[in-house]
């Protein structure tokens, strides 16, 4: 119980990120039965010196200043959420779009002032380059091609909503959802990837958000006049020049670190062009043997 209550401490640490003792104790997977055990295990851990506690918050090191951070990330993060709201009605609202997360930063309730909103979005299967098309299009003339309230970087069609990499950041970026738009969606979701489960058990339900579920009528008559395959074979060619564009963009890269930033699929479209998500696990891999001393890697496979 020690072991993973400082192994989630570790891995929000890169962050500089403290939390609650209930936070911590929840994302540790541990049940509230077995609380008392939680309790003495997070003593054993400051008697040891392994972690810290200062303004109701705990951490690893001597990090009292993320505390003031963090708290002033979260008033800030309220403000944020609401103009996530609306974008997201916003974006729903466009044909074919079938669900509308918020992941990053804003999904754990924290925005620092350089944090764009990140969006997840699930589409129609083989639609999805049409609706990233659209929304781009939007982005680039209303919003000046500003990231800050309209990053949309992670697609996925309804039909492949498994995501491939298994490990701790995935499974937290997955368990921390927040669904705006279509709460079955999200809960097909979270039911195709109930391997996070294993990092996250208390995390994995749905029925703590409030939701946009209903669909303006123009939106389900413009779906139905663009039903036909001529919009399938628009969909498919925009996904091959969408493609060759980014690939071109980034050309400096080799196939290989390409392929670890990039997802550029028919049904899915990654787009992490910073090794973001490796960054990450090799620093929490790197925590986790100097606290724990463990000889190999914990990096699951991809």
């Amino acid at each position: 119980m020690a072991e993973e209550l400082l192994k989630v401490l570790l891995y929000f640490d890169i962050f500089s990120y403290p939390l609650t003792k209930r936070e911590l104790i929840t994302y540790s997977g541990i049940s509230g039965e077995d609380g008392e055990g939680a309790d003495a295990a997070i003593e054993m851990l400051q008697r040891e010196g392994l972690i810290n506690r200062f303004g109701g918050l705990y951490f690893v090191g001597a990090k009292r200043q993320n505390v003031v951070r963090r708290l002033n990330g979260n008033n800030r993060a309220a403000g944020r959420m609401r103009t996530a709201r609306r974008f997201s009605r916003l974006i729903s609202w466009f044909p074919f779009v079938r669900g509308v997360f918020i992941s990053g930063s804003l999904s754990k309730g924290f925005a620092a002032k350089e944090d764009d909103i990140d969006y997840f979005i699930v589409t129609e299967p083989e639609r999805l380059w049409l609706v990233r098309s659209l929304l781009t299009i939007f982005k680039k003339i209303f919003l000046l091609n500003s990231y800050r309230n309209f990053c949309i970087n992670y697609f996925v069609d309804s039909n492949h909503l498994s995501i491939r990499e298994h490990n701790r950041y995935t499974a937290t970026e997955i368990a921390f959802l927040v669904p705006l738009f279509n709460s079955a969606m999200h809960q097909r979701l979270l039911d195709q990837n109930s391997w996070a489960g294993e990092y996250y058990p208390n995390l994995m339900n749905n029925n703590k958000y409030d939701y946009i579920n209903n669909e303006p009528a123009l939106k389900r008559l413009v779906e139905k006049l663009l039903s036909g395959p001529v919009t399938g074979r628009l969909d498919n060619y925009l996904y091959r020049r969408s493609r060759s564009w980014i690939r071109r963009q980034f050309s400096h890269m080799d196939d290989d670190t390409f392929a670890c930033n990039f997802r550029v699929l028919r049904h899915e479209l990654k787009y992490f062009p910073n090794s973001h998500q490796f960054s990450i696990m090799d620093k929490y891999n790197e925590r986790v043997n100097r606290y724990l001393k463990v000889p190999r890697p914990l990096r699951a496979a991809e």
